[in-house]
């Protein structure tokens, strides 16, 4: 009985480590996420936003009145950025760097690929992301990010030795990931990989549901029944991860995302 007792207590001193470590690395991520944002709105924007492969989102303004450039002239969801202004673009910093080059105003031949591996230069205006579009993509965003993080070590501090604690901890962190590096995903790109916290939030949700308000009878002994979310998780993410390393296909991950969106 004290054998059991004690080794419970290890594991769960593990585990509170383990959370703990998931915060502050949540916490760098998302404040770096902050401090890239900030940059890249110094330089124009080409008129929608791109996905890690460079190809096009499904993105549009938040305000209906603005002009998004190169969406306004026709550049659909799965299209492929190219090149601009002559330089091959593979990924974002490619983009931020010949971006970095030119000034609001001026216009530059940007290259796209259709979905059918058709090429098509368009002129592009360059202008600056508007603001309504700042607010909408990075600040709203933030401040939830930041709500969330606050729910996360508020909780944690409280019950960070019970079950229920730890895994409300990993969701809201998981959240604020998600929402803090919202902007990234579709500018920079530094912590796309990071979106795993989304299958994360899924697999804390059923940790969640198998420990609180109280643990099922099937559950008290076997604690690893609650942590097969985090094992659909794993997996997940390591689908999606393989798709977005390796696949030449710029939209191949795609599958990977909607089955995540599926679990969560």
């Amino acid at each position: 009985m004290f054998q059991s007792l004690r080794s419970n207590l290890t594991l769960s001193k593990v585990l509170q480590f383990i959370v703990l470590v998931y915060q502050s690395v949540a916490v760098v991520v998302v404040v770096l996420a902050f401090v890239f944002a900030v940059n890249w709105l110094k330089h124009p924007f080409l008129g929608v936003f791109f996905e890690p492969g460079m190809v096009r989102t499904d993105t549009s303004p938040n305000d209906p009145n603005e002009a998004w450039q190169l969406q306004n002239q026709g550049v659909k969801h799965g299209e492929q950025l190219r090149s601009v202004a002559g330089e091959d673009i593979h990924i974002a910093s490619d983009l931020t760097l010949v971006l970095s080059t030119f000034f609001s105003g001026e216009t530059v031949p940007v290259v796209i690929r259709s979905i059918d591996g058709i090429d098509t230069t368009y002129d592009v205006n360059l202008r600056m992301l508007p603001a309504s579009d700042r607010t909408a993509f990075l600040i709203i965003p933030s401040i939830i990010s930041v709500l969330f993080f606050a729910l996360s070590f508020w909780i944690f501090g409280l019950r960070r030795t019970e079950s229920a604690g730890r895994a409300f901890t990993i969701f809201t962190v998981s959240m604020a990931i998600i929402t803090g590096t919202f902007f990234n995903l579709y500018t920079t790109h530094q912590f796309s990989y990071l979106w795993v916290a989304m299958p994360l939030a899924g697999g804390a949700l059923v940790d969640l549901t198998l420990s609180f308000p109280q643990e099922p009878r099937f559950v008290i002994g076997r604690p690893y029944l609650r942590w097969v979310g985090y094992f659909i998780a794993l997996i997940l993410t390591s689908y999606a991860y393989i798709l977005m390393a390796y696949s030449e296909q710029p939209t191949s991950y795609y599958s990977a995302w909607y089955a995540i969106y599926f679990f969560d």
